[in-house]
């Protein structure tokens, strides 16, 4: 199979560099099909940035290639490097799908892709997403290569069981804390349902049986494209929310799954309750140090709006610095507002860690990417232990900067 992704309507066009580009969008929507392959018809540069962030969270899984355009591609044509690199990867892989993703020079010289891949022959699905930098940004290339997805859906198949599965879109290949998180979501939801295929932490037959779902829910904002697509062909039902963090997050997830299929989740919550209580008991003190503590909040939208309210209605911080990442041209315009807020606090990515060093505050790592931190156990933001670990998280942070803000706002 031979796909031709062009740019999907409202995806806007031009980067912003508070977001990054199409590109590494597509990248980390199509990268999280783990036994795929990612090729690169594009510049080097293009490959050493996505891969520089990805490998910062798992340097084992090396999947993806690029053909390195170079000068001479520029005057006579890509196409061959481009077909060359396909064979190569094809052989060198062995994928269960190829997605080849088009940056900036090689739109600009236009090259045929869906040609060349045409003439590849070929047993497995290659996949063309058009993500020049552009025609839009980083949200634009999730939107992109998500939707991409499509074509590889089989129709749903009759299930005997009754118990409800749901697909999540909406993570990236490299979102912090995805993987532990996922996990948690599970738990959080079963025994009562079950976690179907997680865009973009599947494999390939996961993303063919997602049409077997009985709803999609999509962290807000991150996603719609291919929710609605599958509702229109497959007739799936979808769900906005944002981020579950804490208890009013698994609360919200839980009400979503009762209202729509009859579950019950009252132990659920009588449970995650006592989890709550029992580990923060242990720093009640710290806990109760944490309200009224102004604080900055940078990230994208479903992390962004999930985790104000988790910080406003659980620990009694105040958000007074907010922005969602993607609706910022550049976040420079984020930080500027910060140099004049009284945040002692900052949530963000690792590219905040500038600031937060001028600004002598801590820096809570939430958001992609995250490239200077690494855990190599379970650490979860979500569900009881999730809160817990986030709570370790902002205290840490606070009690190592003794000399800092942050910490002397006490």
């Amino acid at each position: 199979m031979v796909q031709n992704v062009a740019q999907q309507e409202g995806g806007g066009f031009g980067m912003k560099p508070a977001s990054g580009c199409k590109l590494f969008g597509a990248y980390q929507a199509l990268g999280g099909v783990r036994d795929s392959v990612v090729l690169f018809h594009s510049v080097v540069g293009c490959n050493f940035g996505s891969m520089a962030l990805h490998v910062a969270q798992d340097m084992r899984d090396i999947r993806q290639t690029c053909t390195v355009i170079s000068d001479s591609d520029v005057v006579f044509s890509g196409e061959g490097s481009l077909e060359r690199a396909v064979r190569s990867a094809l052989e060198l892989f062995q994928p269960a799908a190829l997605f080849v993703i088009s940056g900036c020079v090689s739109e600009m010289i236009g090259d045929d892709i869906p040609a060349v891949l045409a003439r590849v022959p070929h047993e497995i699905p290659l996949i063309h997403v058009e993500a020049a930098g552009f025609r839009g940004d980083a949200s634009a290339g999730l939107e992109a290569g998500w939707l991409a997805l499509l074509s590889l859906m089989e129709p749903p198949v009759p299930r005997s069981d009754t118990c409800p599965i749901v697909n999540l879109i909406g993570l990236g290949m490299d979102d912090p804390h995805g993987d532990d998180d996922i996990e948690a979501l599970q738990s959080l939801i079963a025994p009562q349902a079950t976690l179907g295929t997680v865009f973009s932490r599947c494999t390939l037959n996961e993303v063919r049986r997602a049409p077997s779902a009985d709803l999609n829910l999509v962290l807000r904002g991150h996603g719609l494209a291919l929710a609605k697509a599958m509702e229109a062909r497959f007739g799936i039902p979808w769900e906005e929310l944002d981020y579950p963090y804490g208890a009013t997050g698994a609360d919200d997830l839980w009400g979503r799954l009762e209202r729509r299929f009859g579950l019950d989740y009252h132990q659920s919550r009588v449970e995650l309750d006592r989890q709550i209580a029992a580990g923060a008991g242990r720093a009640y003190r710290y806990v109760q140090a944490l309200y009224g503590m102004p604080a900055a909040l940078l990230a994208t939208g479903p992390r962004a709006d999930g985790l104000k309210r988790f910080l406003e209605q659980e620990l009694g911080m105040e958000v007074v610095c907010f922005a969602h990442r993607e609706a910022l041209f550049d976040q420079k315009d984020f930080y500027h507002e910060l140099r004049r807020s009284e945040a002692a606090l900052l949530f963000g990515s690792s590219f905040e860690q500038g600031v937060a060093d001028e600004l002598e505050i801590p820096l809570i790592r939430i958001d992609y990417p995250v490239f200077d931190e690494v855990y190599l156990t379970s650490h979860p933001h979500l569900g009881g232990i999730g809160m817990l670990h986030l709570l370790e998280d902002i205290f840490r942070s606070i009690i190592s900067g003794r000399t800092l803000k942050g910490a002397l706002y006490q």
